[in-house]
């Protein structure tokens, strides 16, 4: 019976001990646990830091990048609007003072050339105004359906007295019905600015064709002129803002260097692309698709 009693006594123990654990391991292990959590916890913390340390970064130098081009454009525009202003008032002051002294001709002269620096004034404030359009795209992007051809008709007529004065002959070869999704005042923007463009670096006698095609889902609308050209080295500034600059046209004709700007803005905002072919004494071809009209 002794013996017995102590197998039982024994497989009591081993029971036991199956069903309570040493309460140091569990601590042990618990530890460890927490531990691994804890240093798992540290790494997505110090993974999460990096990449807001990065993006803060990011965001540092395309602030900085915004405020040096805006500065640079503000600095331009001040500067380019205080010349005319300045121009027109001495021109109308010597006016005033020789009104009575010199002949109708030389009068007529002083006030053609005040209305020229009027023009390039407000060809300024244009662009200004565009560019401000363009910096808020998405509450002024307002595509519709656009007749290229009737558009282009009236650019034309907003163009002919520049085009007479040159003798520069303006055509066009676009279909009656070809049609476009775009916004309207971009486009208008567009237009202009090749067109004046053209006019501008095409000598006397010269011509501007203006093209359209479709490949689809675009339209391919080129602005081709047979003018001055423009240099392999030039091209690649074109669209840099960092490199703007105006170049005075075949009769000296003034500009701000904004238009092409503005024209690759808008251009983008479509979705579109827009490229240039030219070589001095060539002339110059500006292409650009918009959404073709479904």
């Amino acid at each position: 019976m002794t013996k017995l009693k102590s197998v039982k006594n024994t497989a009591k123990s081993k029971h036991r001990n199956s069903k309570s654990p040493d309460k140091s391991n569990v601590i042990s292990d618990t530890g460890s646990a927490t531990g691994n959590i804890k240093k798992l916890n540290l790494q997505e913390i110090n993974k999460f830091n990096f990449y807001l340390e990065n993006l803060v970064e990011k965001q540092s130098k395309e602030l900085i990048d915004v405020i040096a081009t805006n500065t640079k454009f503000i600095s331009i525009i001040a500067h380019d609007l205080r010349s005319p202003f300045i121009s027109i008032l001495n021109l109308m002051d010597i006016v005033k003072e020789n009104l009575h002294d010199k002949s109708i001709d030389t009068i007529e002269n002083y006030i053609n050339l005040a209305a020229d620096s009027a023009k390039r004034t407000l060809k300024l404030l244009d662009d200004l105004l565009d560019w401000t359009i363009s910096q808020n795209k998405e509450r002024n992007f307002n595509p519709v359906k656009i007749n290229l051809y009737e558009l282009l008709e009236a650019e034309f007529m907003n163009h002919n007295t520049s085009a007479i004065q040159k003798q520069i002959t303006l055509e066009h070869s676009v279909a009656p019905g070809l049609n476009v999704t775009a916004d309207l005042q971009m486009v208008k923007t567009i237009l202009r600015n090749l067109i004046s463009n053209a006019i501008k670096f095409t000598n006397t006698g010269g011509k501007i064709i203006v093209s359209a095609i479709e490949i689809k889902p675009f339209v391919e609308i080129a602005v081709k002129d047979n003018g001055i050209g423009i240099s392999s080295q030039d091209q690649k500034e074109l669209f840099n803002i960092q490199k703007l600059r105006s170049t005075a046209g075949t009769n000296n004709e003034k500009g701000t260097g904004l238009g092409l700007l503005l024209c690759k803005e808008f251009v983008d905002i479509h979705n579109g692309n827009i490229l240039v072919e030219s070589a001095p004494g060539k002339g110059c071809e500006i292409k650009f698709t918009l959404p073709h009209y479904i």
